[in-house]
């Protein structure tokens, strides 16, 4: 269950060892090589740029915190993730955040091709739109398991370790988060 340690080349296990020894610029390198995606899943949950940006630092403070004590039973990436998601569900019980806006899934209007034909830029943001809507519909822990699973990468497996639930669980929601949508876009498929 390792999540890209093994496609960056790093030694996962010297790099904690290291830590845990008092090594800064070990942890810099775990920082540097897991940020960009605990940004993105923190980003999908909260929805909100600069909060992503203070749990992402909480996130890595934390896990700065309990790499001494970490005992190996999971991949460094899936035991960061654990805690991102704890941290995630933290910031949304007490700020309230419910939704995620469609163009932090979706993109914005300016990555669209520019030298497009205009009926095809409405067409593309007519589209942006139904299915940011869709998405925005889901419970949170449906759009968790769909960025966890779609967008990062994750296998099921992983998954299920990362929300600490069965591999079950986490096919039972992917499924109910798919049906859901399709549900949602089939009276739209033309527009689609």
């Amino acid at each position: 269950m390792s999540i890209g340690n093994q496609q960056s080349g790093i030694d996962e296990r010297a790099l904690i060892q290291a830590v845990q020894a008092g090594d800064k610029a070990a942890f810099k390198a775990i920082y540097e090589q897991y940020q960009d995606r605990i940004y993105n899943l923190i980003y999908y949950a909260v929805g909100d740029r600069a909060a992503a940006q203070d749990v992402l630092q909480i996130v890595f403070l934390k896990a700065y915190r309990g790499l001494a004590g970490f005992r190996f039973e999971s991949s460094l990436a899936t035991w960061i993730y654990r805690i991102a998601i704890n941290e995630c569900q933290n910031q949304n019980r007490k700020h309230g955040y419910e939704h995620v806006p469609f163009e932090a899934i979706l993109g914005t209007g300016e990555e669209i091709d520019a030298g497009a034909p205009p009926d095809e830029l409405h067409l593309t943001d007519e589209r942006r739109e139904i299915v940011g809507e869709a998405l925005l519909a889901l419970a949170p822990h449906l759009r968790t398991v769909i960025v966890l699973r779609y967008v990062d990468g994750l296998s099921y497996k992983e998954i299920a370790y990362v929300l600490e639930c069965s591999a079950g669980t986490v096919a039972s929601r992917l499924n109910r988060a798919l049906c859901q949508l399709e549900e949602r876009l089939r009276p739209l498929r033309r527009l689609l």
